[in-house]
C-alpha cells in the first residue's frame, strides 16, 4: 500500500478512539441558536453552546454516541479553560456543507477541523489553525489511473471525487478540472462508494482520514501525501475552529488559549495523538488565520 512514509499509519481505531472528556450529542439536531448576545457573554452566563461537527474521522464525528476527535479534543479543552462546563458545550451533527451556512440559526460555532481559505473567510470568523494537513488521493489497488496529485486530474480523462464544500472541491476547478469530471458527494462513505462502482477515479481528501480509511479496507489504497499548489502558491491544509462575526472577542479568547496550548507541543499531543496525529501535523508558528485569509481576515 502507497504511502508508507512520516505521514503515520498508527493503530486504526484503537481503545475505540473516545477521547478523555467526550460529550454526548445531543439527540434534538435543529432546534435553533439564539442570536441575542455573544457566544462569550453565553459562556460566561453559563448557558448552553450549540457546536457545529460533520461526521469526518479523525477531526470530528460521533463515536458510541458521543462527539469525538482531534478537534472535538482541543476546542472543548480550549472552552473549559475559558470557564464554560461541559454541560454547556451541545455538539451538533450537522452537514458539511451547513456548518458555515448555518452559523446562528442551528449552531453558535463550528469544530470539524475545517481548512481555513480565503472563500470561506468572506463569510466566517476563524481562528487560528490548531493543525496542518496535506492532502492524498484514495485509489483502488494498483492505482489503475497513475494518479499522484490534483494536477493529474486536469489533463486526463479522471474523475475526481470530493466531498461538498470542501477544499479539494475547490481547488480542482481551480487547477482546471472539467466540472463535469468532479463527482461531488455528501461524505467519504458515499465516495468510497462511487469509487468501487467505477463512477470515479479517486478521492481528494486529507491524507490522515484517506489513510485510515485504506487501512481498514483492503479494496482500497491512498497515495503519497501532497500540497496543492494553486497559482504557485502552496496550500497546506490549516484547520481552525470557525465563529460569527458577532465573535471575534470569543474567537481572539480562544487564540490566546491556543497559543499556550501550541507552546507546550507535548500538551498538543496529548489532546491530539489518539486520533492519529503526529508532530508532522503540529502548526507553523508564523502560520495565522490572518496571513491565509488575506484582507478577508475579520
Amino acid at each position: 500500500m502507497a504511502a508508507q512514509m512520516r505521514w503515520s499509519r498508527r493503530n486504526l481505531f484503537r481503545g475505540g478512539l473516545i477521547a478523555g472528556g467526550a460529550l454526548a450529542v445531543p439527540s434534538l439536531l435543529s432546534a435553533c441558536s439564539s442570536t441575542a448576545g455573544s457566544t462569550l457573554e453565553k459562556i460566561e452566563a453559563g448557558d448552553p453552546i450549540r457546536i457545529a461537527y460533520a461526521d469526518e474521522v479523525p477531526y470530528a464525528y460521533t463515536d458510541g454516541g458521543v462527539a469525538v476527535g482531534q478537534s472535538i479534543n482541543v476546542h472543548s479543552q480550549i472552552l473549559r479553560n475559558l470557564g464554560a462546563s461541559d454541560d454547556q458545550l451541545e455538539f451538533v451533527l450537522t452537514d458539511w456543507g451547513a456548518l458555515i451556512d448555518q452559523l446562528g440559526s442551528n449552531h453558535d460555532m463550528v469544530v470539524a477541523g475545517m481548512f481555513i481559505t480565503p472563500d470561506r473567510c468572506k463569510n466566517a470568523v476563524f481562528a487560528n489553525p490548531d493543525y496542518v494537513m496535506p492532502d492524498a488521493l484514495l485509489v483502488t489497488p494498483g492505482n489503475p489511473e497513475g494518479l499522484t496529485d490534483l494536477d493529474s486530474f486536469v489533463d486526463s480523462d479522471a474523475v475526481v471525487g470530493v466531498m461538498r464544500g470542501t477544499s479539494e472541491y475547490e481547488y480542482a476547478l481551480a487547477l482546471g478540472v472539467e466540472e463535469d469530471r468532479v463527482n461531488v458527494q455528501d461524505d467519504l462513505n458515499a465516495l468510497v462508494g462511487e469509487l468501487k462502482a467505477g463512477r470515479l477515479d479517486g478521492i481528494a481528501l486529507t491524507a490522515v482520514n484517506l489513510t485510515l480509511q485504506a487501512d481498514a479496507d483492503p479494496e482500497l489504497e491512498v497515495t503519497e501525501p501532497f500540497v496543492p499548489v494553486i497559482d504557485g502558491v502552496e496550500r497546506i491544509g490549516a484547520g481552525a475552529a470557525v465563529f460569527q462575526e458577532k465573535d471575534v472577542d470569543l474567537r481572539d479568547r480562544v487564540n490566546e488559549e491556543l497559543d499556550m496550548i501550541l507552546a507546550d507541543k507535548a500538551q498538543w499531543m496529548s489532546l491530539v495523538e489518539e486520533f492519529h496525529f503526529t508532530e508532522d501535523y503540529f502548526p507553523p508558528a508564523d502560520m495565522t488565520a490572518e496571513s491565509i485569509c488575506g484582507e478577508d481576515y475579520k
